[in-house]
């Protein structure tokens, strides 16, 4: 049975483009840019070397999969989602494979591993509750085969939600003219084309619009310069590097030629309120003051209707104090290392997700 069979069944109005981009891509439901799965493993592009390298790492069971999220070897938060789901199912086949008993109990101690690995990214809570809900209702001899085809369908509707995202962002992208962004959005944080990326890349590459993204290197851990550029030159998209506190600077120099700021997102609360990557608040304050148009990408599933705040992640000072394990402050430097900032919604344009355009104030 292909992957479009196997989710047929259980996912409704499945576009057929998008079926068959997400068949053709992913070699019928088996790789991504960032994942590949087996039968007792799911194997990682190690995203911290690079683009200088590229190492995979396996995972055999729900504690693998945790340090990886946890260190970052696996980031962006739908990627992190799809990868918690994945855990759950090698966790609970592991235990199975041993003749183990699995019952609620077991899966609760599986899926507290990985919900400790990250605070804030809301797709993590979301793939966690999902696969509860399929477990309690999987009880049985299939039970594995039922949460892997789970985590499949997660993974599937990670994939077309950036495909609609993109397809929805990149009606407000001029025909041409200059994208900032920041962190990495695109197919190596997600199981599809990414989010704010999708956008840029289905500008581009279906509606043929002539952007230039603006990359912003996005201290501490370099995703924008690493990442961003990485797919950027992988998908013959233009594109300049800058470093993140050039910001103000650039954009004073290139205001009039500015089409729109895009990013991700980690949390979104009811209200618009935004988490995202450390420095998203300051292009979100430039935009206003140079009135150009702020715009957050990002999945339905990062949208939390049910809380008021957001946990936000300090990570190791090290991050900080080193680059590539080279020190480059004293020892006895002290640091603060959010990781994620908070952008209120009056300072958004539009959120976009799947659904559509949504503007202040926001209700979803």
């Amino acid at each position: 049975m292909t992957a479009r069979e196997d989710l047929a069944l259980r996912v409704d109005s499945m576009s057929d483009e998008v079926s068959r981009i997400f068949e053709e891509e992913t070699e019928g439901g088996r790789r991504h840019t960032w994942f590949e799965l087996c039968d007792d493993c799911i194997k990682f592009l190690d995203q911290r070397y690079l683009p200088l390298r590229e190492e995979w790492v396996i995972c055999r069971d729900e504690r693998d999969v945790a340090l990886c999220i946890k260190n970052m070897v696996v980031r962006g938060a739908p990627a992190i989602g799809i990868s918690a789901a994945f855990g759950v199912w090698l966790g609970l086949k592991k235990r199975v494979e041993k003749g183990q008993k699995v019952d609620y109990k077991v899966f609760c101690e599986i899926k507290n591993v990985i919900l400790d690995s990250r605070p804030t990214a809301y797709n993590l809570f979301r793939a966690l509750q999902d696969m509860e809900e399929e477990f309690v209702s999987s009880q049985g001899s299939d039970l594995v085969e039922r949460m892997r085809r789970k985590a499949l369908e997660i993974w599937f509707l990670d994939f077309k939600s950036c495909y609609l995202i993109g397809k929805n962002g990149a009606q407000l992208i001029p025909d041409e003219g200059t994208v900032f962004t920041i962190c990495n959005t695109g197919s190596l944080a997600t199981g599809g084309w990414g989010t704010a990326f999708s956008a840029i890349k289905y500008a581009v590459k279906k509606l043929g619009k002539d952007i230039e993204v603006i990359s912003l290197e996005t201290r501490p851990f370099l995703q924008g310069a690493r990442l961003t550029t990485w797919e950027l030159i992988r998908e013959k998209i233009k594109f300049k590097l800058i470093v993140d506190s050039a910001s103000a600077f650039v954009m004073s120099k290139s205001s009039p030629h500015i089409s729109c700021v895009l990013t991700g997102a980690d949390r979104i609360l009811k209200d618009g309120t935004v988490s995202n990557k450390i420095g998203t608040l300051m292009l979100a304050i430039l935009s206003k003051h140079f009135s150009i148009p702020f715009y957050v990408l990002a999945p339905k599933t990062t949208i939390d209707v049910s809380s008021d705040t957001i946990p936000l992640e300090q990570r190791d000072p090290r991050e900080v104090k080193e680059i590539f394990g080279v020190k480059i402050t004293h020892d006895e430097t002290n640091v603060i290392n959010y990781v994620f900032d908070i952008t209120p919604p009056e300072l958004i344009s539009s959120i976009i997700t799947e659904d559509g355009i949504f503007r202040y104030p926001y209700s979803f």
